[in-house]
């Protein structure tokens, strides 16, 4: 459950990504959210749900949106899905959700991101401990020079909620695999 400093942040990073140069002008906000499938049910459904509120209080623009649900299952299988934003806060797309063993690498996320959603305006990762990074220089340039900056990233295990960029989950992935 997201506690009031996690929502907090939440709206000043999507603020942050959202006033990005050139991002969001405007009319119906494209955003896409990646759950990882190693995430156990419950922390899903309710986080998604509490995410799905807190954005819709937080701003107008979030009334109307076009959302992207990508279910990252392992590296070979990312599923796509167009699914109202109001889905979300009543946890009915997740009624069908398996937790799911698999490697899942930020190189595999990024080049799907790349390929299908590079359009939308804001990328939320919901991401477990497991998600590693294979090819430092391959991430780099799939998450340059949008991707890195209009997606944000929630680890399950984030002691404080906060949010990453994605330039800077590059960098923690980088310094994980050096140790």
């Amino acid at each position: 459950m997201m506690n009031l400093i996690m929502k907090k942040n939440l709206n000043n990073a999507v603020e942050q990504v959202l006033h990005v140069k050139g991002n969001y002008a405007g009319g119906i906000l494209e955003m896409t959210l990646v759950i990882d499938c190693g995430l156990p049910k419950a922390y899903v459904a309710e986080t998604a749900a509490d995410l799905a509120a807190t954005l819709r209080s937080h701003s107008e623009v979030f009334r109307n949106v076009r959302l992207n649900l990508v279910l990252f299952k392992c590296d070979e299988r990312l599923e796509n899905q167009v699914i109202p934003f109001s889905f979300l806060q009543m946890s009915s797309c997740f009624e069908e959700y398996q937790e799911q063993q698999g490697k899942r690498t930020l190189d595999a996320l990024s080049a799907n991101l790349k390929l299908f959603h590079a359009r939308s305006k804001l990328i939320l990762v919901l991401a477990g401990e497991s998600l590693t990074m294979e090819d430092p220089q391959k991430v780099h340039e799939n998450m340059a020079p949008f991707l890195g900056k209009k997606s944000l990233f929630l680890f399950q295990g984030a002691i404080n909620g906060s949010w990453l960029r994605g330039d800077a989950v590059e960098r923690l992935l980088a310094q994980r695999e050096e140790l």
